[in-house]
């Protein structure tokens, strides 16, 4: 993609919240963007919820209203607990706690998970995008093959399109196609990407469906509710407890075929899983197999898949969207250095695959690690055969023996690392071979690949962080009123989109600094430098002199973050910007 004439825009299919971020991020890196969906509406069916703390970060870095997300539900005091029960106005068997929601998580992070249905986070991304002048955004269209041809020296890429509902077809040119068109992806087959994976014996049926469930829990409110009755085995999302929900059903078609699950008998399920008669309506129902599968290359030529179209995996951790967030962080400034002329195309693609794609095999094996060990549990409660009075009766005996009602609650603990995922959200790193040790504990990694360290920080330099509304933490009523006050922006922040940020500290760098700068632009590599201590400072000293000591800031040494918030490198305080600079433009696939 040459610098020295306008290039084509980047074509991305699918209008997904990957899709959409994707199409943002681009935008407001300056590069032009043709964003096409198959639909002109989108459907109903609420789909992911969980947004990780790193995914909120990423949405606040692109200047997503976090805070309006965050208004949404389900609200925190909703959403803090994993609920077992005999169905949601019976026997409590056990409860988890869903994700780490305690005060102590803003150590490691500005932004707490928060639980949204995907269709309202996908209202906001769009509301952004009516903003973005980069971006064509086109809906009624599918796109269905393309080509590579070369031109003027350069490759492009020609896709034919339809009008979904009328058949017409044109063509349009881009520099790149972006897949974000789903577990089903038209993008990958037709450049003939394969993939591995893994399917189990588990049919689900997803059914959608309205009811205020708040009076029926009581004070048992929880973001999940699994239900333990055999006529019901699954588990209920509440996205709003007092409106919005599914319930993810196991079901065995060899025993009641898919075809017998009317709204009528999705409808006694739900009434089952809910245990008394209240008001309910039905939405829709869908049925899916628990499976997992991970593209094995992410790119062919000019064509790149994101989100579900790369992997898919079943929803038992809530890693799937957000996976398909962190792909889209990855790619969009990869895409942007190569648009704009500093970065090398076909390297930074085959790193985008190289970082990427072993995180979603992690993910993907844990989540159906996940569901496995889930449906263990409810298996073990003997309610799994056809017979619903017998399977209940069972279950009932099952809870009533003091010695397999302990069993049962000890698998309950034993589901504790399902619902916690704060290191995997957080602590993945771009290495080889790199391999997670577990879901749950975070612990910052001041190195190479590892997402940028959270600090508490206030600005001591006008600018210095760029626009951003301070953190919004209103939501958290047991934080204390100067946390409160205090705790505004994060050492997050100062790194901006589309820039690599250079913070150090010590008087070593003095004569130094100016020549980094120099050789960054002499490259058109876009930089920004930061002193520690000077430009900004920490809230609080104990947090400050970890990160400081971590990153060797302390000792004069330096960090370099990428665009993305994860450390190109750390360096000591005699490192030489030749060698900084050679590094980044290793990276970037850059010959000079």
């Amino acid at each position: 993609m040459p610098a020295k004439q306008a290039p084509l825009p980047v074509l991305i299919v699918g209008n997904g919240p990957v899709g959409l971020l994707t199409a943002l991020a681009l935008a407001k890196q300056d590069v032009e963007v043709i964003l096409i969906a198959r639909h002109m509406r989108r459907l109903g069916v609420p789909k992911a919820h969980a947004l990780s703390p790193r995914s909120l970060e990423i949405c606040r870095q692109l200047g997503l209203p976090v805070a309006e997300i965050r208004r949404l539900p389900a609200h925190r005091n909703d959403a803090r607990w994993v609920r077992f029960m005999t169905n949601c106005s019976g026997q409590l068997v056990g409860t988890l706690p869903y994700e780490n929601m305690g005060l102590d998580v803003l150590d490691h992070t500005p932004e707490m998970v928060h639980n949204v249905a995907q269709p309202d986070l996908e209202a906001i991304m769009e509301y952004m995008l009516d903003a973005e002048v980069n971006v064509d955004y086109r809906l009624g269209w599918t796109w269905i093959s393309h080509e590579e041809v070369t031109r003027n020296g350069e490759t492009i890429c020609v896709s034919t399109v339809e009008d979904t509902y009328t058949g017409e077809e044109m063509q349009v040119e881009s520099c790149l196609v972006v897949g974000c068109d789903g577990a089903n992806s038209r993008v990958r087959k037709a450049v003939g990407i394969s993939s591995e994976g893994e399917e189990t014996a588990d049919t689900m049926i997803t059914i959608h469906f309205s009811a205020d469930l708040r009076p029926v829990v009581g004070d048992k409110v929880g973001m999940l509710y699994w239900i333990l009755d055999p006529e019901a085995r699954g588990f209920i999302i509440s996205y709003d407890i007092e409106y919005n929900h599914v319930l993810i059903h196991n079901i065995d078609p060899d025993v009641t075929p898919l075809s017998t699950f009317t709204p009528e008998k999705c409808m006694n399920i739900v009434r089952a899983a809910i245990g008394t008669d209240i008001p309910v309506d039905f939405n829709c129902s869908m049925p899916w197999i628990l499976r997992r599968k991970v593209a094995n290359n992410y790119y062919r030529g000019r064509a790149v898949l994101a989100g579900d179209s790369a992997h898919s995996f079943p929803p038992t951790g809530g890693l799937g969207l957000n996976s398909g967030i962190a792909d889209a962080h990855n790619l969009a400034y990869k895409i942007a250095a190569a648009y704009h002329g500093w970065g090398h195309l076909p390297t930074l693609l085959k790193s985008y695959e190289s970082e990427r794609r072993p995180v979603a095999l992690h993910n993907s094996i844990q989540s159906v690690k996940n569901g496995k060990k889930i449906f263990h549990l409810l298996k073990a409660l003997r309610n799994t055969g056809p017979d619903i009075p017998s399977a209940r009766l069972e279950m009932m005996r099952a809870l009533n023996d003091p010695q397999q009602r302990n069993y049962v609650q000890a698998l309950i603990q034993d589901q504790a690392e399902h619902f916690d995922n704060l290191n995997r959200h957080l602590g993945y790193v771009y290495e080889p071979g790199w391999t997670p040790q577990q879901s749950q504990v975070y612990k910052p990694q001041y190195r190479r690949g590892a997402r940028f360290a959270h600090a508490w920080i206030k600005s001591k330099v006008p600018g210095v962080i760029p626009p951003l509304d301070p953190v919004d933490l209103s939501y958290l009523d047991d934080l204390s009123n100067s946390k409160a006050k205090d705790w505004n922006f994060s050492v997050l922040d100062i790194v901006p989109l589309g820039l690599y940020t250079f913070f150090y500290s010590g008087s070593t760098w003095g004569k130094k600094i100016p020549v980094l700068r120099q050789m960054f632009a002499q490259q058109g590599v876009p930089l920004k430098v930061v002193e520690v201590g000077k430009d900004f400072d920490f809230v609080e000293k104990k947090p400050g002199k970890a990160w400081m000591e971590g990153y060797g800031t302390s000792k004069s040494g330096g960090v370099l973050v990428r665009p993305d918030q994860h450390v190109q490198c750390v360096v000591a305080g005699n490192e030489l910007p030749q060698r900084i600079l050679d590094d980044v433009l290793r990276t970037l696939g850059r010959q000079y």
